[in-house]
């Protein structure tokens, strides 16, 4: 899988990388992620440069090379977009409440709240 993420309003990192993928996709709604030094649950949603706009952000298993397996956390071509998860307000790339990533890769065990 070639992970591309072009610079947006959301996400200013320019990531061209490709991954040894060994799962299916599945669609995700939340997990937990390391803020100021503590995990905290956050929502996240991918984010589609090109529309400005929420999409669906995904987690599947790769091959790490080195460390084994691992879990690829993706979004759309403009990365993905957190926010804490009793947060309710709309995705907004000016709310300084909410932050972004181009991607993410985390243990195969972190806890991600799956779709299905």
């Amino acid at each position: 899988m070639f992970l591309e993420v072009e610079p947006c309003s959301n996400c200013q990192e320019s990531v061209g990388r490709m991954y040894n993928v060994i799962s299916e996709p599945r669609q995700i709604c939340s997990l937990q992620y390391e803020k100021d030094g503590k995990e905290i649950d956050v929502a996240v949603t991918g984010w589609d440069g090109e529309t400005e706009t929420p999409c669906p952000a995904f987690a599947r298993r790769i091959e790490e090379s080195g460390d084994g397996v691992a879990l690829l956390i993706f979004g759309g071509n403009g990365g993905i977009r957190m926010k804490p998860i009793k947060d309710d307000s709309n995705w907004d790339v000016n709310n300084s409440n909410q932050w972004s990533e181009s991607h993410l890769v985390y243990p195969q065990d972190s806890v991600v709240t799956y779709l299905d």
